[in-house]
């Protein structure tokens, strides 16, 4: 399973959605979407800022699952930003810097 950390922000249109529907239908509508692409929805929070209308915690079976349901939302004209950051728990970071990457940076 793959977690992802998104982070949103609704474009007017999306904003305007919302004022009409009340948060608590933007919620149950956003864990419907993410149970139709196979994923679960574990956390949604709203942001305070301007700047973030909100985030969630969402789990999928796979990555391309999740940039399914990433694509989707981006598409849909709700969300002048929809970004989904996959998360990595601590033991793939350990067996990721087990591994041998030959790399050589420019100008080096």
């Amino acid at each position: 399973m793959v977690k992802y950390l998104s982070i949103f922000t609704y474009s007017p249109d999306g904003a305007k959605g919302m004022l009409k529907e009340k948060a608590t239908a933007r919620e149950a509508a956003a864990r419907k979407a993410f149970e139709s692409a196979g994923g679960k929805l574990e956390a949604f929070y709203w942001a305070g800022s301007g700047e973030v209308t909100g985030v969630t915690i969402s789990e999928f079976p796979d990555a391309a699952t999740g940039a399914a349901l990433t694509l989707k939302l981006n598409s849909s004209g709700a969300f002048s930003e929809f970004n989904a950051i996959q998360l990595i728990s601590s033991s793939d970071v350990d067996r990721a810097l087990e591994k041998s990457i030959s790399y050589r940076p420019p100008g080096a």
